[in-house]
């Protein structure tokens, strides 16, 4: 995911959060009769519609370019088949010398132990 992306989405997490909580004021606001709260109440309800409308576009947005990632991604492994299996090979074998590692301790400390 690019770093772009990663912010998209963690802007709009922090987003969703704070008019969860604008919310949660809101209901909280609501059981106060001050006239004055009832401008400030219709503002921050306005308000929170509005965020939330912005939020299911971005939404929609980073779904639309996620979907054209993995169609470009697709076009590019069909294109470059033996590539993609050496990657694919390289991964796995990183995977092995890793996985090789942690197992050879553990071998050498029971067998020295016995």
């Amino acid at each position: 995911m690019s770093e772009t992306t990663e912010n998209t989405a963690a802007l709009g997490e922090e987003l969703r959060t704070i008019v969860d909580h604008a919310e949660e004021l809101l209901h909280a606001l609501a059981e106060d009769g001050d006239a004055s709260l009832d401008s400030l109440r219709d503002r921050v309800s306005a308000s929170i519609e509005s965020a939330r409308a912005r939020l299911r576009g971005m939404e929609s947005d980073a779904s639309r370019a996620t979907e054209r990632a993995a169609v470009a991604f697709e076009r590019w492994a069909r294109d470059n088949p033996w590539t993609v299996v050496a990657i694919g090979v390289g991964v796995g074998l990183v995977a092995g010398m890793l996985l090789a590692d942690r197992r050879r301790p553990a071998a050498r400390a029971a067998s020295s132990s016995q």
